[in-house]
């Protein structure tokens, strides 16, 4: 168990903390190119405490920037999306999309006016995804990562707001264990998932059979590798700093492949990105990720179609569902992937602010250990003056594996 100053460390990301300022030194995803329509209003995006506006100039640039007005403290949600940037309503002032202070009403015409702040972060776009920079100075090159050097239609990025902290989906990742209870009739009703979850099973909990896995850790230079091997199958999981996380979904070597990336809104909310790709061609059809996700309504939010959850509605639990043997755990989705997230979200998101001083953990969560140690290394070695962990690699090589070892009878 971490003691209560550790949890603390873990948990928060806002302005002037140390986790906070660490992952401020790498760039964030902060919103899928698509929410930020040329000419349209900017969109509010809070990320990591700090309020922000996402934009893309009628001419296509895209820029982010602090929400309130350098001047007087306007919302820029208000602003003019014109020619070039945005116009704050309130008295005029307009910025470039790359910080640049065209106009100022307020200022005769001979003022610098390149000399003011405009609170304009640098912003790019990779793969439908918009990178901004949070940290202070000259930003850091791009690392590259698995999918970041791929077509557009090679990668598949949605998002939803999870209410809970930024570090309770990774630790459900890192947990692979759970998947045997949690998930274990939602996998079986896949018959191709099946045939890697249902052999040799040797133990059980009430109805349920699982395997009793081996896990083994290992520190890298970009956070920790982790291998779960039970009686069908081995995973290997790569966690990269500060918050993406490789994990498996199918074993064939040119199945699509995914990702998570865990951003804090604040310390009660996180933007979940679920990341598909594929290095050998487009996205199929048939893959997992068009199975999974490419009929979603809203790739925005992800989980915008089912009902709002809360401890009241049990997080969307059907008890009823359950009670008649449709679902071991009572979250229905429409796609088998749809019912592992919404089992996944009920489960941390009833876990509320965690005090993980009062766990009491198993050798299954060995992998859980190690992330959170992993993360406050990397504060305590970025305090004491080392480069961030990881943000100057290439990364495109790093992804996770799955072997199968015996096929179901």
């Amino acid at each position: 168990m971490l003691s209560t100053r550790d949890n603390d460390l873990l948990i928060q990301t806002g302005p002037g903390t140390p986790l906070g300022a660490l992952m401020r030194e790498y760039w964030v995803p902060v919103a899928r190119s698509a929410q930020l329509v040329a000419g349209a209003a900017p969109t509010r995006i809070k990320i990591l405490g700090e309020k922000f506006v996402g934009f893309r100039s009628p001419d296509g640039a895209v820029g982010f920037m602090n929400e309130a007005c350098p001047h007087r403290g306007a919302s820029m949600a208000l602003a003019r999306n014109e020619k070039c940037g945005l116009r704050c309503i309130y008295h005029g002032w307009k910025f470039a999309p790359d910080g640049e202070l065209l106009e100022a009403p307020t200022h005769p015409e001979s003022a610098p006016l390149n000399r003011m702040r405009t609170g304009v972060r640098p912003a790019i776009e990779r793969q439908g995804i918009v990178w901004a920079w949070l940290g202070k100075g000259q930003p850091a090159e791009f690392r590259p990562l698995a999918f970041t050097d791929l077509p557009d239609d090679h990668v598949l990025a949605a998002t939803a707001v999870i209410n809970c902290n930024w570090l309770h989906p990774l630790e459900t990742l890192w947990d692979v264990f759970h998947a045997q209870i949690l998930h274990n009739q939602t996998n079986r009703r896949s018959v191709r998932a099946g045939a890697y979850f249902s052999a040799n099973e040797t133990r059980m909990a009430g109805d349920i059979p699982f395997n009793y896995p081996e896990l083994t850790v290992e520190r890298t230079e970009y956070g920790f590798t982790h291998v779960n091997s039970d009686a069908a199958k081995e995973t290997h999981f790569h966690f990269i700093m500060p918050f993406i996380q490789h994990h498996t979904v199918t074993p064939g070597i040119r199945d699509d492949k995914a990702l998570q990336i865990s951003v804090p809104i604040d310390d009660d909310h996180t933007l979940l990105w679920m990341i598909f790709y594929n290095r050998y061609g487009p996205l199929q059809p048939n893959g997992f990720a068009m199975q999974g996700f490419g009929s979603l309504p809203d790739l925005n939010n992800f989980l915008s179609e089912f009902p709002v959850r809360t401890a009241e509605n049990r997080w969307g639990q059907d008890r009823e569902a359950m009670e008649k043997g449709e679902s071991f755990s009572g979250f229905k989705g429409n796609t088998i992937l749809e019912t592992i997230f919404l089992e996944d979200v009920g489960c941390i998101e009833s876990q509320g602010r965690l005090d993980r001083s009062k766990e009491l953990l198993a050798p299954v969560d060995k992998a859980l250990i190690e992330g959170r140690q992993t993360v406050l290394d990397a504060i305590e070695a970025y305090q004491s003056g080392k480069p961030p962990i990881g943000r100057d690699l290439d990364l495109s090589g790093v992804e996770a594996e799955f072997k199968v070892k015996t096929q179901a009878a």
